[in-house]
């Protein structure tokens, strides 16, 4: 199976489970409970990194619980990457259906903010250091996956949603009409955490040519990225999140293996 393919169908699983968890509480099965800033499965508990480690530095006492249940979903991010931002966050999921929805009624965009890096950085480090001084995770407000998740939930219980889901809202129309997929470039501080979990060994796009592997340097590995990087230049990360979408592309259009593949 194609590496689009199978990210097709992980994203199309994330939908289903956060759908399903509200649906199977309410007949009263357990087994699976919460959202995506803490979901536990039967005695396994998964934390957001980011607001676990907030809800520490915000109070005093180290709960042994809860950095085991970060730990969870950092140990996939120092092998493979962002990857639950490609193959798993719902935000991103949304943000690529919408980004292709632009393209296609071909409205013109900025491609980019020229703003450093670092940008997301410093805007993850502001909400780390506000944690003690109000009190509980200031992330969690800002997390879109966690809100696509509760809100989700939050209309199955009830029949209607927060204003919490506005954000949803302004990041859609933000990317579709002024900047593309400016959130997960420049602003989400999960995505931001999470890329800070990479060492030498960690997954990565690698670009390689040999005889059996040339590059006729089409682009169409840089024009499948919907995230507008270059795969085959230098800076890629950790702004790239492993989708593999460029590695597809390539292997297409030489209707089979390319100088691009994953490596750790």
């Amino acid at each position: 199976m194609k590496t689009g393919l199978l990210r097709r169908a992980v994203q199309a699983s994330t939908f289903a489970l956060i759908a399903a968890i509200p649906v199977l509480n309410r007949k009263g099965i357990t087994v699976l409970m919460g959202s995506l800033y803490s979901l536990a499965i039967g005695p396994l508990r998964i934390t957001d990194p980011l607001s676990g480690v907030q809800a520490m530095i915000a109070s005093p006492a180290v709960d042994g619980v809860l950095l085991f249940s970060i730990l969870i979903p950092v140990l996939p991010a120092l092998i493979f990457g962002r990857v639950f931002c490609s193959w798993v966050c719902p935000q991103n999921t949304i943000s690529e259906i919408f980004d292709y929805i632009s393209e296609r009624l071909g409205v013109k965009r900025f491609e980019s903010l020229h703003l450093a890096v670092r940008s997301r950085y410093v805007i993850m480090a502001c909400l780390l250091v506000s944690a003690p001084l109000a009190g509980f995770p200031v992330a969690t407000l800002v997390s879109a996956p966690g809100i696509i998740s509760v809100q989700t939930a939050k209309y199955i219980y009830e029949g209607a949603v927060g204003l919490e889901l506005g954000l949803i809202g302004v990041i859609i129309l933000f990317e579709l009409f002024v900047v593309r997929r400016a959130w997960c470039n420049y602003i989400c501080p999960v995505g931001s955490f999470l890329g800070i979990f990479r060492f030498g060994k960690t997954m990565k796009v690698a670009f390689a040519e040999d005889k059996q592997h040339s590059c006729s340097r089409c682009l169409a590995c840089a024009k499948a990225c919907r995230l507008g990087l270059d795969p085959m230049g230098k800076g890629l990360y950790p702004l790239c999140h492993n989708c593999g979408a460029c590695i597809d592309a390539c292997a297409k259009t030489r209707g089979g293996g390319g100088p691009l593949s994953f490596k750790f």
